[in-house]
């Protein structure tokens, strides 16, 4: 029977198989999800000391399409900025009571609030960060994935329920704060806020029942979808 340091070894090896084939440019889909079902087995023990090289090997499978990225430090202060530009908005549709800015508001909050929320909480349950880059228009950060694949599975779940909670959080609280005569601005805020709760629990749903795609979009890429696939393992359904 293989005991457990040996298994750690022959995922290490594997693990640096793929980078050099990334490197190489000969890397097929597939080995990385594989090799991640046999790491995820380990114990905690074993997965930490694994740290690095899934964080070397994940890093250069992220990059290898030529993604920009940049810094997490002065892409959290960019959002952050987003945040406050967002403020500003809301305060001059409520002191104006102008649509238009309510709108602006809501719009900035949905996009800044979701990775300031889950980064923040990333750090709170040690999982750091390696670069921020765009999903399309969409701002992401990207985590060491060495880190989030040692963190206990409670850390991972709350991490991603905090992806889930974000853009939603920044709707609704431009929603209570607006009056009566923005009531179109309000609107537009409860309906985005009730879209994207139920994109968020169609995904974990879609996670919990296994399925790895929506359409074209893979659940990997979504924090319900991840965070349903955690539970699932968790509840080994």
């Amino acid at each position: 029977m293989q005991s457990v340091a040996s298994t750690r070894e022959e995922i290490r090896t594997r693990a640096i198989e793929i980078e050099r084939q990334v490197d190489e440019g000969r890397y097929r889909p597939g080995a990385w999800e594989a090799l991640l079902e046999a790491a995820r087995a380990l114990p905690r023990a074993e997965r930490e000391s694994l740290t690095e090289d899934f964080s070397r090997a994940s890093r250069k499978l992220h990059l290898r399409g030529g993604r920009r990225t940049l810094p997490v430090g002065p892409a959290l202060v960019l959002e952050g900025l987003a945040a406050l530009v967002g403020a500003i908005f809301l305060v001059l549709a409520v002191e104006r009571e102008s649509n238009l800015f309510g709108i602006l508001a809501v719009l900035v909050w949905v996009v800044s609030f979701q990775p300031l929320l889950k980064v923040s909480v990333g750090y709170l349950v040690g999982i750091d960060y390696d670069y921020a880059y765009l999903y399309g228009m969409e701002p992401r950060f990207k985590m060491r994935y060495g880190e989030y694949l040692a963190a206990p599975r409670w850390a991972r779940i709350v991490l991603h329920v905090a992806g889930m909670a974000g853009s939603p959080l920044g709707a609704y609280l431009v929603a209570i704060s607006l009056g009566d005569t923005t009531w179109v601005a309000r609107l537009v805020c409860w309906l985005i806020f009730w879209l994207t709760v139920a994109i968020n629990f169609a995904s974990l749903g879609a996670g919990l029942a296994g399925v790895r795609r929506l359409g074209k979009l893979r659940l990997s890429l979504s924090s319900g979808g991840v965070a349903g696939q955690e539970l699932r393992e968790a509840l080994e359904i």
